[in-house]
């Protein structure tokens, strides 16, 4: 919450102040120090992955960082087209600007609609890229229209297009973990019915409005498991989440083939998740992780559009959604996040037929 009113209310005056005196640098062809920024959020952290290595290709010589916080930190881990990682606190801001003023040569601003991240983009290199609109927008160097009509990891390779650079990616780019973590991982799968399909039940702490209805999730788990689709069913949440998945599996006839993880570290995360032989998840970070390590992933939608955030590519993966009048009522691109006045309609539209139904034809 204070981040957020610092955010909206206190950096608002040092985006005006620092978007008046224009300054007209030139693009450079070949820099040699370049600054990607992506604070938050780590399903849309991993759809910047296909523009970094794209990035790498044009300019293999640079030096890429990639600027985030430790939350999202671990999707870069092990990415050989990143020379260095740096991490952030919003604390810490203060101290990182002086280090860090002009340092690079070139910056990309992958935040949507955060000030901080324009600020950040502007003050730390000589040429910055960014999203056009609004105030934050003037602080870029060169701006690049957010069209909302196409999927986010298209929109991220956007801000490529002031480089010369036309890309669209066909898949995105599997996720990697410590060795510790995937032992970590197969001693969670040891003993386990195959094969093991998961389930996401939670979105975080944002929007808890986009979240399909507990008794489904045990509903479709159990014909799953009824079906011989599924050996395992995996549930899986944060710590905050552990409640919800317990609910779940207290609902099902078939507890024994059930289990619970509860807020283990992304990279073992990461090493689960690739053992799945399917995924079923809400509007959230674990949906794009799936999609990412090639596992067939349906993605639940209603408050958030799947044009601009399901599994991707959409051919090998599936997302239901049934439109609502108020939908979308998040606009994650605008930093809207309007409060669902319908009690979640939309996601109960989806019902549990039509879900088994993806999964068999994903399957098949």
């Amino acid at each position: 919450m204070i981040e957020r009113t610092i955010e909206k209310k206190l950096l608002w005056p040092a985006v005006f102040m620092l978007s008046l005196p224009k300054r007209k640098p030139r693009l450079p062809k070949n820099p040699k120090r370049i600054l990607v920024i992506r604070l938050w959020a780590m399903g849309e952290t991993i759809l910047v992955l296909p523009m970094l290595r794209e990035l790498r290709r044009k300019y293999p010589d640079a030096e890429i960082t990639v600027l985030c916080t430790k939350k999202n930190s671990y999707v870069f881990h092990g990415q050989d087209y990143v020379d260095a990682i740096k991490t952030v606190w919003t604390k810490e801001i203060p101290l990182l600007i002086p280090r860090e003023m002009g340092k690079y040569d070139l910056c990309i601003d992958t935040e949507p609609h955060f000030n901080i991240s324009a600020i950040l983009a502007r003050l730390l290199s000589k040429f910055a890229i960014g999203y056009s609109y609004g105030r934050r927008g003037k602080l870029y160097d060169a701006g690049v229209h957010y069209n909302d009509r196409q999927h986010a990891v298209f929109a991220i390779c956007d801000l490529l297009s002031p480089l010369g650079i036309r890309f669209r990616p066909k898949e995105l780019v599997p996720l990697k973990w410590k060795k510790e973590d995937g032992e970590k991982a197969e001693s969670l799968l040891e003993g386990l019915g195959r094969p093991v399909v998961g389930m996401h039940p939670g979105c975080g702490g944002t929007a808890p409005w986009r979240e399909w209805p507990e008794e489904r999730f045990a509903k479709l788990a159990d014909g799953m498991l009824d079906s011989g689709m599924a050996g395992t069913v995996i549930i899986t949440g944060t710590k905050s989440e552990g409640e919800k998945v317990g609910r779940i599996i207290r609902m099902m006839k078939n507890k024994s083939k059930a289990k619970s993880v509860i807020g283990i570290p992304p990279g073992q995360l990461f090493a689960l998740i690739s053992a799945y032989g399917l995924m079923v998840s809400n509007d959230t970070g674990p949906m794009h992780v799936s999609a990412a390590q090639g596992v067939p992933t349906i993605g639940l939608f209603g408050p958030n559009l799947p044009e601009r955030f399901g599994p991707f590519p959409p051919g090998r993966n599936a997302s239901l959604y049934h439109k609502e009048g108020c939908s979308p009522c998040i606009n994650v691109h605008k930093g809207e996040f309007l409060d669902c006045r319908h009690g979640g309609k939309c996601m109960k539209k989806i019902t549990v037929d039509e879900v088994f139904r993806a999964a068999r034809k994903l399957l098949r």
